[in-house]
């Protein structure tokens, strides 16, 4: 299997078609394409399918499917780049006549017009679009024996309708597509070989109950899931059902305002959002079948959906056979695990699991409604997400797409893809810094768990241009070129209120592009001094303009101790002290933002104060991650308070790294290369008896369990011979066994 493998087929596709004026006629009838091809065999050898698709395909070899991958469109920036897989599919073929058929469907290379937030029209905002198409090699032994081409045929199937965010409409009935040549795409596209893991269907759910209603048949899967519902029924032929999914079920009767797609249909005061020429009024994720007659299976295929309920019209209880609905994401291989004996601890644990793997296909997505990977998002869950996935070749892509869309300024994008977002941005194209900081902020991140020193220097030059641009920004504007900590409390939800010391947030950005630009260019060896200069520069101002008389600084929000903590505008040590002060004056709830809220967990945490983070995960008042869970949806919301929120929304799930920080007490060092120097200092909580954890890193597995007995504390620790390490404890211990398998005994 090759990486860099040159295609000798050409891209193939349907016909395009006639949206008409403003691309309104999108919404009605277009049956998808699938095209096919007879080829013949002498022998039976290990055979490779090297293939590349814009939109979404499944591949049929001999009438069957050659892989479990799901949504298998890998979204980029496709004019910079387009991702093709390799599949051996020696299994499959027979010596003499074969035949590959592949479905196509349209993903986000044949976007909707829908205009999300009444705004932004993915088909006028993304580099490419166009109908689905697919490029493809078939290797035996080196040798091409079948590409794609014009001789090639193609055939219409059963899709009436597919949309990402919309549904699917299916016709089950019996159909002669009429037979065509293939339509070719001679566009020459730079490629590359997809290292990301696939999207997979993963565990399946049954329902928990039947809600009879007069709109139709309401079901309720008791739990948030983000994938596919399967209905097997007996239908008459003709027969028109009707699925409709929702977050929420509220005041007998479905709850669309929580998913739908771009919020098209939202009501805001007086204002409803508007989805644009041709679309729905609302934009419920809806999926339609016309059913043949008897027994009908359905499960989704090119779209997938967030719900918990499920409206059926069109079928009565005792039409349906079976029903179920699969979890349906990116294979992210896990390998953070922990578990303690306190239930609490483990269902929040948990849900931030369940939301995070809810909201990732092929990137970090935000939720149902936008699905898209914005910057501010991956900062803040980071550290959280890099405990617990292997997110080598993921990140080096998300990476990546982030520099293909920067701009010939050097901007960043609030969203990767770019598709028209750019709130508060500092340009055309552009996103807010903070959001523009998942750039070099993850490209070092990626450098500190993984040690890929080739990530850094293909991407220091970009870096440095978004670093110049940056700094040749009047610093006065760059700093109001700011969202603030987003989702804080202290706005309720409204976003369109300022955030919690904005301004200061603004500075303490702009420091922290430099921080990890200094770190970069540093580990490169390169001329740093003038990013030191200018560091030490802005430092100062921020000391001299934000800095209070008591020491603290900005408006003593939450928000501001944690920024000024983690970059050391004064003692850490005396700011956690007030923070701690500032949390208790708020009842010990936590009121930053996502980027606060992340940076609270990894300040406190550093300097001592466990229990604090624990009391907030743990209270029980109206506003916390407790009260979330109340709702039973086993997911976390997007915010604790306000409107216009999603019910499966994972921007504040930072508190897992906490369980890995805290309770295990792994602390990768600042410094670390590829994880080799970690801090080991575990918070033994009251409230908890037993913890074990392990995570797989690059050097090997670091485990670090405890328990208590007999009022003794017994804490196994193991660490990979290449991982240095300090343990910190501030209670007398007694330390036995060799370096890297210890036993370490505290009396209580």
């Amino acid at each position: 299997m090759k990486d860099n493998y040159q295609f000798l087929g050409h891209w193939i596709k349907g016909h395009d078609q006639d949206y008409g004026e403003n691309d309104a006629l999108y919404y009605q009838d277009h049956r998808n394409t699938i095209v096919f091809k007879q080829f013949s065999i002498e022998h039976l050898e290990t055979t490779y399918l090297y293939i590349a698709t814009l939109g979404y395909s499944i591949v049929y070899i001999n009438g069957q499917r050659i892989t479990e991958d799901e949504l298998n469109l890998v979204w980029t920036q496709f004019q910079k780049c387009v991702y093709y897989d390799v599949y051996d599919v020696t299994s499959y073929l027979k010596v003499g006549q074969n035949e590959i058929q592949i479905e196509l469907g349209n993903g986000m290379y044949n976007p909707a017009p829908l205009r999300l937030f009444g705004k932004y029209n993915l088909r006028e905002k993304l580099k490419e679009i166009g109908e689905p198409r697919v490029l493809c090699d078939l290797i035996q032994n080196d040798r091409v024996i079948l590409s794609s081409d014009a001789s090639w045929f193609m055939k219409e199937g059963q899709f009436l309708f597919n949309n990402l965010y919309l549904g699917e409409k299916v016709d089950f009935r019996p159909y002669t597509s009429q037979i065509e040549n293939v339509c070719i795409d001679e566009t020459k596209r730079h490629m590359e070989r997809n290292t990301i893991p696939p999207i997979k269907r993963m565990q399946t759910v049954t329902f928990q109950h039947y809600i009879l209603s007069d709109k139709g048949l309401i079901v309720d899967f008791g739990e948030m899931i983000s994938g596919f519902i399967n209905l097997t029924f007996q239908a008459e032929a003709h027969q028109h059902v009707v699925l409709q999914y929702s977050e929420n079920f509220q005041d007998g009767q479905m709850d669309y305002h929580t998913c739908l797609a771009g919020s098209v249909g939202e009501r805001i005061q007086d204002m409803v959002i508007p989805g644009g020429a041709g679309a729905p009024t609302m934009g419920i994720q809806k999926d339609e079948i016309i059913a043949c007659q008897g027994e009908n299976v359905y499960t989704n295929t090119f779209t997938y959906h967030s719900f918990r309920y499920v409206l059926i019209q069109g079928l009565k209880k005792e039409d349906i056979l079976s029903l179920s609905a699969t979890y349906v994401h990116t294979d992210l291989q896990q390998i953070g695990k922990i578990k303690t004996d306190n239930p609490i601890f483990n269902e929040l644990y948990e849900a931030a699991m369940r939301t995070k793997l809810n909201n990732v296909h092929s990137t970090f997505e935000d939720c149902a409604r936008e699905r898209l990977g914005y910057g501010g998002d991956m900062v803040a869950l980071a550290t959280s997400h890099l405990y617990i996935f292997d997110l080598e070749e993921f990140y080096k892509k998300i990476i990546k797409d982030f520099r293909f869309e920067q701009t010939e300024n050097g901007g960043i994008p609030e969203t990767a893809p770019y598709m028209g977002i750019q709130s508060n941005g500092t340009g055309e194209g552009e996103g807010p810094i903070l959001w523009q900081l998942v750039y070099p902020y993850l490209t070092y991140k990626h450098y500190q768990y993984y040690g890929d020193r080739r990530v850094l220097e293909e991407e220091y030059p970009y870096l440095q241009k978004q670093m110049k641009y940056l700094l040749n920004y009047d610093l006065e504007k760059l700093v109001h070129c700011c969202l603030g900590d987003h989702g804080s409390l202290l706005i309720a939800g409204q976003f369109r209120k300022p955030t919690p010391d904005k301004l200061f947030l603004g500075y303490c950005t702009v420091l922290l592009f430099l921080k990890y630009n200094i770190i970069i260019g540093r580990i490169l060896h390169q001329d740093i001094s003038q990013y030191q200069k200018r560091y030490d520069e802005i430092e100062s101002k921020i000391i001299h303009q934000f800095q209070n008389e008591d020491g603290t600084f900005g408006e003593g929000s939450q928000t501001g101790f944690a920024f000024a903590i983690a970059l050391k505008l004064a003692s850490p040590e005396l700011l956690c002290q007030k923070f701690v002060q500032k949390i208790e004056s708020d009842r010990g709830i936590f009121n930053s933002g996502i980027f606060g809220m992340a940076l609270t967990y990894e300040v406190l945490n550093r300097y001592g104060y466990n229990e604090v983070i624990e009391n907030w995960l743990l209270q029980e008042s109206d506003v916390g991650f407790l009260a979330m869970l109340k709702t039973g949806n086993k997911a976390l919301a997007e915010l604790f308070v306000g409107e216009q929120l999603s019910l499966n929304h994972a921007m504040f799930a930072s508190y897992q790294q906490w369980y890995y920080q805290g309770l295990a007490g792994i602390q990768i060092d600042e410094e670390a290369v590829g994880f080799h120097k970690i801090r080991l200092s575990p918070y033994f909580s009251k409230k908890v008896q037993h913890v074990e954890c392990s995570i797989q890193t690059k050097q090997g597995m670091i485990q670090s369990s405890w328990q208590r007995k007999n009022h003794e504390i017994i804490w196994t620790i193991n660490v990979p011979e290449h991982i240095q390490y300090e343990i910190i404890l501030h209670q007398d211990y007694q330390k036995v066994g060799n370096d890297n398998q210890v036993m370490i005994y505290i009396q209580e």
